[in-house]
């Protein structure tokens, strides 16, 4: 995991524009709006959301910002909405704003999760305080977050926040034809409070939730509304906007790259579309978050009753086995796809591009994670985890793949562990791969290319870093243009992580051609050397050791 580093976030908001806010103690001066009854406000029309309810609801929508650390510092990566549910500042938003994890998309996981409050409706929401996640549903794709401390990282007392919240609806109650109100910070809107209005325009169902699994409505929504406020005109909250332009029952549509949402002078695909006429958005009724929000109130862990391909959404059956391991032969394999046959091997000949073992297993319950740990020569050398999808019982084969590469010689092993907590379900015999327990060094590249190779280390510890990334940028990218465009594949020549020892070899660097090196691992800073070049006199392995400060 990476630190949770609370230092301040608003020096890179590329996105944001913040504003200087008078506060004591890192919180902003925000006053909470006294409930009132629907229409009490001179002027509304009958059946609209009052003036005075509008207010308090923009109140207590806040903006989420997903936080990455980034050399040390926590930086945006993208920008959600939520609702605050209580004046403890309990907050109600999308699992896939939370906690992408939950939908299988760890890669994406924040750091931290920042809160910015409305202080004034014409103003960027202000960063003020950090959260937490309480209780997630990857499938509902809902999630219920607390306010733990201060933007600074000083903790709060939840009682003394006193923070504007929304009353708590039934989505059972709402019908075709009925008014909805959108509030959040969609990207197309800037960065000020958004609100829209529409109708309910019908109910879609889905597989495990029934009839009402998602609230159809012509109200305006794209991204950045995601996790945000659906009120009805007596101004409690009855759903959570979390579709843009679709539903259970349609595809996308007319939402198209327009608007250069993302505020970088072109519009591309790194923009959101714009909802353009002609759709339907989809709400996530609130009543489904009852179960979530129960838990979180009740400091109870919340498992979701509802599967989800890809997802771990289960604690397990505690009755996880595996045993019967074999090693299989993974001759047919190519640098793109390891393959195997039925055909089990006591050993590798040198230099297979993966290897691969199999086992029967039992107990198993889809939803649940499996983690496998693999070993060479003692020292752990790789480790990945998945949601388990394949039944209770069966014959199953995992592999340990090289990018492609051929595997260095050893003895390797593998160990699987599953459930919730994970325990040791079963591990493999070693099987020896080339002749085993030698370290492979690097081959003499051809005289028009170079190979750069060394160990990257802890600089405190001179222990060395197991999994660190070693990164070769296109020719002419420094390290600063990259980091400007927001570390971008497309700067990416070629690149790999470092051995159990912290070990690495990249080989075809061009001679005579500019190339940036980056050295990064998760918690740690990068480290980076621009404009190298190897001409005809450097030699052809160059050895370069790098030390990583935390």
């Amino acid at each position: 995991m990476k630190p949770k580093l609370f230092k301040p976030f608003w020096f890179l908001l590329t996105m944001l524009v913040i504003v200087s806010l008078a506060c004591r103690g890192g919180t902003p001066a925000v006053e909470p709006v006294t409930p009132v009854t629907p229409n009490d406000t001179p002027g509304s029309e009958a059946g609209d959301l009052s003036s005075a309810n509008r207010a308090r609801l923009i109140s207590a929508t806040v903006q989420i910002l997903g936080l990455f650390n980034q050399n040390g510092e926590l930086v945006p990566g993208y920008v959600g909405s939520g609702t605050i549910l209580t004046p403890t500042g309990l907050i109600l938003t999308n699992a896939h704003v939370a906690s992408p994890a939950s939908q299988g998309d760890a890669e994406n996981e924040p750091d931290a999760l920042g809160i910015s409050i409305i202080v004034s409706e014409d103003k960027p929401a202000v960063p003020s305080y950090m959260a937490q996640v309480l209780a997630v549903d990857g499938f509902l794709d809902l999630a219920v977050i607390q306010i733990t401390s201060t933007v600074n990282g000083t903790a709060v007392d939840p009682n003394t926040l006193n923070l504007p919240y929304v009353e708590m609806g039934n989505s059972d109650n709402v019908h075709v034809g009925d008014s909805i109100n959108i509030f959040g910070f969609p990207s197309i809107g800037g960065n000020t409070i958004t609100f829209t209005k529409g109708t309910i325009s019908g109910f879609s169902s889905e597989d495990q939730l029934g009839d009402r699994a998602w609230i159809k409505t012509d109200a305006t929504i794209s991204g950045g509304n995601s996790g945000g406020l659906a009120a009805d005109n007596n101004g409690n909250i009855i759903g959570v906007p979390t579709i843009a332009a679709a539903s259970r029952d349609s595809e996308t549509s007319d939402c198209r790259l327009v608007q250069d949402t993302n505020g970088d002078g072109v519009v591309d695909q790194n923009d959101s579309c714009v909802p353009i006429g002609g759709f339907l958005n989809g709400i996530r009724p609130v009543n489904l978050a009852m179960p979530l929000i129960q838990a979180a109130q009740a400091g109870r862990q919340y498992t979701s009753p509802y599967s989800l391909p890809g997802v771990v959404s289960q604690p397990g059956s505690g009755n996880e086995a595996a045993s019967d391991f074999v090693w299989l032969d993974t001759s047919p394999s190519t640098p793109q796809k390891c393959e195997w046959t039925e055909s089990t091997v006591g050993s590798y000949p040198a230099g297979p591009l993966c290897i691969t073992s199999g086992f029967a297993y039992s107990g198993m319950t889809n939803g649940e994670v499996l983690v496998e740990y693999w070993y060479k020569d003692g020292q752990k050398v790789a480790e990945y985890s998945y949601a388990w999808e394949w039944d209770e019982q069966g014959l199953f084969g995992t592999y340990l793949p090289n990018e492609g590469n051929p595997l260095p010689g050893g003895t390797y092993r593998v160990e699987l562990y599953a459930g919730e907590p994970l325990r040791l379900i079963g591990s493999s015999q070693e099987v020896v791969v080339g002749g085993g327990g030698t370290t492979e060094q690097p081959t003499q590249p051809s005289g028009d290319t170079i190979t750069l190779f060394g160990i990257v280390y802890d600089a405190s510890t001179n222990n060395p870093i197991s999994g660190a990334y070693v990164f070769v940028l296109t020719p002419g990218t420094t390290y600063e243009q990259w980091r400007n465009e927001n570390f971008a594949e497309k700067y990416i020549n070629t690149y790999l992580q470092t051995g159990a020892d912290g070990s690495y070899a990249i080989t075809g660097i061009p001679r005579n051609t500019q190339f940036t090196v980056v050295y990064s691992a998760q918690g740690y800073y990068d480290s980076f050397a621009d404009n190298l070049i190897a001409d005809a006199d450097d030699p052809a392995l160059n050895e370069l050791n790098v030390g990583l400060t935390r």
